[in-house]
């Protein structure tokens, strides 16, 4: 657990943390965690780039790339999302949750003169955006309070709580969310949940889409969202499309 939650303190923002942020970030003591991260180190997991600062290892990049090579999810998914930028031209993304944070397990940037780029989703939390707020409503009640508490101060200020329950009780209900990404307001994302074989929502399919095309045909976006998602949820093995 402590590794884990010490993996996930490296992000694009801060490629690199020292020693003593990384003990106060974890409540632990210095001296703990220099053997954690001296573990990490022997294993390729972090590097050390200066005295006492360290990046991610070699071991991520390449458990990395096995995890995009090798995953049912992506592999399974990719020929819709290939389907989708061909047809429409507008920039998808495949994601999951992983604990708190918004993960792109794939994306494919379109093809129109005026497109999204596919890095919009990058370093986002979870309720900036309507696909993370749509993995947040399936994800359980103690995950979501959890969150909202982590996240009282971020950078974009959370819907007061009743708000947030009718958000989100509607998207689970429905599996669909919609609306603007807060940190690019002319910018609407549409995401529809995925299920497995076992009818489980675990993923997500969204389409990011410039405001002003989105405003001409919002619900031709929400049905070719939608029927992304019961295609490639179907192609998983769920039955329940």
């Amino acid at each position: 657990r402590k590794v884990g939650n010490i993996m996930r303190l490296f992000s694009e923002k801060e490629p690199e943390l020292g020693l003593s942020d990384i003990a106060r970030r974890m409540n632990l003591s210095t001296s703990g965690t220099h053997d954690l991260m001296d573990g990490l180190r022997k294993i390729g997991m972090v590097q050390r780039v200066a005295r006492g600062r360290y990046r991610l290892g070699p071991m991520i990049a390449s458990l990395y790339r096995v995890l995009i090579d090798t995953s049912a999810l992506v592999d399974t998914a990719r020929p819709t999302l290939e389907r989708l930028v061909a047809d429409y031209g507008e920039t998808v993304h495949l994601t999951v949750l992983d604990r708190s944070r918004l993960v792109v397990a794939d994306a494919i940037e379109g093809g129109k003169a005026l497109r999204v780029a596919r890095s919009i989703l990058d370093d986002l939390d979870a309720h900036e955006t309507p696909v993370g707020m749509l993995h947040l409503s399936v994800a359980g009640r103690t995950r979501q309070e959890a969150y909202f508490a982590d996240h009282a101060n971020g950078r974009t200020p959370l819907l007061p709580p009743e708000r947030r329950e009718t958000d989100l009780a509607a998207m689970a209900r429905d599996g669909f969310a919609a609306g603007p990404v807060a940190t690019e307001r002319d910018v609407i994302c549409t995401a529809a949940l995925l299920r497995n074989h076992t009818e489980i929502p675990f993923a997500a399919v969204s389409l990011c889409i410039p405001k002003a095309r989105y405003d001409e045909q919002p619900r031709a976006f929400r049905t070719i969202c939608q029927t992304a998602a019961a295609r490639i949820s179907a192609d998983l093995g769920s039955c329940a499309v």
